[in-house]
């Protein structure tokens, strides 16, 4: 098996069971302990409180996340963007009737609206804007994940701040203040919490007064949601589409299923649990705790949580648990995707959003996800690996991501 690091947590007593991993998280005795260093743009954000805290916040923000709010979201912020990208692609094509593209700006470009929603920003109606709103998710969203840098961290950092500065001026603000005039008029009785858009950003007007949120709370907030809605499927639809093309390769017989969402909710779920944004985060222990197997962490004591060794647990995942296998049985209670959006109560509280939220009484009901959705839009046009130009890692990262996917559309 690979041995992963985790440069950031060097130091820290290393836990790579999938079982402690899940015990830790699930623990009240644990604290956060991850992203100290990039906490000028991510400090104090949901993911990284805890306690009471952390249970009123992630009551309030989850519901951004309901069935309702998936629907709606799949329907009129994801869809739309794809068929108009791929639309656009058109003008591409070259004089053998195929266009050959990136599929990494690519994805980024169709999350584009999902993430403004999401958040709240107002106004990326243009070209030009939403060229830069989506320059600056991409800068805020390397800047958050600096601990993982292989460029100068401090310029990491610094270019993430002066990027959040910028996307407060143009969108943040602004937003926030229409906000803010509409959840005033709600407390008067004038309008209706139903009035309002169903946004992060709507949310924090509607509670900073009584939440004692600040301004620069509220900002790292939305860094947070930006990242969120756009960085798991822009890290993780690459590996997904180069597994399945080698899956087809070796089970041609499959390509007659890429419409079928349960067969390309395998795939993204596969890929999701070997392809994790990061190889660790942090706990830290706040009194002595004996784990189930054992070990003892002592009060205070720091631990790094290995998830890509803990999705490569052969105990969960077989023998062969390092291969890209759809067909793979699981033990009851663990999920296709391993730990990769984490466990207990900091799991990730926009899984759904990426994975789908399935429906078995009433199917209608049910969403794809980003991952699914975006797939069969992608086969839907024909795509392929272009055979001329291979897949390129991000190098200026730790994290698992490709920098460039050349690909092929020959039905656009």
């Amino acid at each position: 098996m690979l041995r992963f690091e985790a440069p950031p947590y060097a130091d820290q007593t290393r836990i790579e069971d999938y079982d402690e991993v899940m015990e830790v998280l699930r623990s009240p005795h644990f604290i956060q302990n991850s992203h100290k260093e990039s906490a000028p743009v991510y400090g104090d954000v949901l993911l990284l409180t805890d306690g009471a805290e952390h249970m009123e916040r992630r009551a309030m923000i989850s519901t951004l996340f309901s069935r309702g709010a998936l629907q709606f979201l799949e329907s009129e912020a994801l869809m739309p963007p794809i068929e108009r990208l791929m639309n656009d692609l058109k003008a591409f094509q070259d004089d053998d009737g195929i266009v050959r593209t990136d599929l990494v700006p690519l994805v980024r470009a169709m999350l584009t609206r999902i993430t403004a929603l999401v958040t709240g920003v107002d106004g990326v109606d243009t070209e030009e804007k939403t060229e830069r709103f989506r320059a600056q998710v991409a800068i805020l969203a390397e800047a958050s994940a600096v601990e993982w840098s292989n460029r100068p961290h401090e310029v990491v950092l610094a270019d993430g701040i002066r990027t959040l500065d910028e996307c407060v001026a143009e969108f943040l603000r602004p937003a926030l203040e229409r906000r803010r005039a509409l959840a005033a008029a709600i407390r008067s009785g004038e309008r209706q919490v139903a009035d309002g858009p169903t946004d992060l950003l709507m949310l924090l007007a509607l509670h900073e007064d009584e939440k004692g949120f600040g301004e620069d709370y509220i900002w790292r907030e939305c860094v947070l949601a930006l990242v969120a809605a756009s960085a798991t499927t822009t890290q993780a639809l690459p590996h997904a589409f180069v597994h399945l093309e080698e899956w087809l390769v070796a089970h041609p017989e499959d390509r007659a299923r890429l419409g079928d969402a349960e067969f390309l909710r395998r795939i993204a779920t596969e890929s999701l649990r070997l392809h994790l944004p990061a190889p660790a985060l942090s706990r830290k222990a706040v009194q002595e705790v004996t784990l189930k197997s054992g070990r003892v962490i002592a009060s205070g004591e720091e631990v790094c949580l290995f998830f890509t060794h803990s999705n490569l647990d052969t105990k969960k995942f077989g023998d062969d648990a390092d291969v890209f296998d759809i067909n793979r049985e699981l033990p009851r209670g663990t999920q296709p995707w391993g730990l990769n959006f984490g466990n207990g109560v900091h799991m990730c509280i926009g899984r759904p959003l990426v994975t789908g939220l399935a429906n078995k009484v009433d199917p209608e009901q049910a969403t794809d996800g980003t991952m699914v959705k975006i797939l069969r839009a992608l086969y839907e046009r024909g795509i392929e690996l272009d055979p001329d130009r291979a897949p390129q890692r991000n190098r200026n990262s730790v994290e698992d991501a490709y920098s460039s996917v050349p690909v092929l559309f020959r039905k656009v």
